[in-house]
């Protein structure tokens, strides 16, 4: 699943069915990131973005879909050892790649 920050600066969920993967992709080299910036902020590293965990799920067509749900919180508690997400902040860790279009 990613999180698609377009040339305008738009957030659209892409393959939200798959659990085993999650990113920020940027559409274009220099996108505004604003949006971004409302839902979370960048970590210290600057490759990754901290997520809050409940406005990915609001991007997500399927967030009434109670099967949904569980999985992308069953996601979120499986990456949590590895440092990615962060159950006290309910934010989660996205890794950042750039695509020009």
């Amino acid at each position: 699943m990613y999180i698609l920050v377009s040339e305008k600066g738009d957030l659209e969920l892409h393959d939200s069915d798959n659990m085993r993967a999650f990113s920020i992709v940027l559409a274009a080299h220099s996108v505004p990131v604003s949006r971004l910036t409302e839902i979370g902020e960048l970590a210290a590293d600057n490759d990754h973005y901290w997520l809050d965990a409940d406005a990915v799920e609001e991007l997500c067509v399927r967030n009434k879909d109670q099967q949904w749900v569980r999985d992308f919180r069953a996601m979120l508690e499986s990456v949590e050892p590895y440092g990615y997400y962060d159950r006290a902040a309910n934010r989660v860790k996205a890794h950042v790649e750039r695509v020009d279009a």
